[in-house]
C-alpha cells in the first residue's frame, strides 16, 4: 500500500509539472536548453498577424541574436538590402526580449513580449493604439 501511495505521488506530481503553464503563453512548457540557447541564432519573419489578419512575409527579413548579447537585422527585397546592428537582453523575467538600435547618436528601445520560444519558433506579440485604433500583432519567425 505505502509502495502505491509512493508511485501515485510522482505520477501526480510529474502530471503537475507537465500541465502547469509555462513562462510563455504558446509554449514550450518545459525545455532542456535555456532561453538565451534557443534565442541565440538567425530567425527569418515569416508571418504577421494583426487584429486576426495574417500576413505572410515575402520579402527576406532576419534578425540574428548572438549570445554575447549583439546582433544584426537584415532585409532584403529584390536589389534593396539594409542592415543594421543592435544590441538584445532578456528583461529580468526573461519574458521579454529588450533591442537596443543606436543610430544618430540615439538609442531607440523596443520591448517584444514572448509568447512561444523554442529551438525552431520565436513568436512575438505586441499591442499598440494609433488614432485611437488598438492593433493587436504577433510576429512568427523560423530559426534558419
Amino acid at each position: 500500500m505505502k509502495k502505491l501511495t509512493i508511485i501515485l505521488t510522482i505520477v501526480a506530481a510529474t502530471a503537475m509539472i507537465f500541465s502547469s503553464c509555462g513562462k510563455y503563453e504558446e509554449g514550450p512548457a518545459v525545455s532542456i536548453l535555456t532561453k538565451k540557447a534557443r534565442v541565440t541564432g538567425t530567425w527569418k519573419m515569416t508571418e504577421i498577424t494583426t487584429n486576426g489578419v495574417v500576413y505572410t512575409q515575402n520579402d527576406n527579413e532576419t534578425w540574428t541574436f548572438k549570445r554575447d548579447g549583439t546582433g544584426n537585422y537584415t532585409e532584403t527585397d529584390g536589389a534593396y538590402s539594409e542592415s543594421t546592428i543592435f544590441e538584445w537582453e532578456f528583461n529580468d523575467a526573461k519574458e521579454s526580449i529588450i533591442v537596443t538600435v543606436t543610430y544618430d547618436n540615439t538609442f531607440h528601445l523596443t520591448e517584444w513580449k514572448i509568447a512561444r520560444l523554442t529551438n525552431k519558433e520565436l513568436w512575438i506579440t505586441d499591442t499598440e493604439t494609433y488614432g485611437g485604433f488598438v492593433y493587436e500583432t504577433i510576429t512568427k519567425f523560423e530559426k534558419e
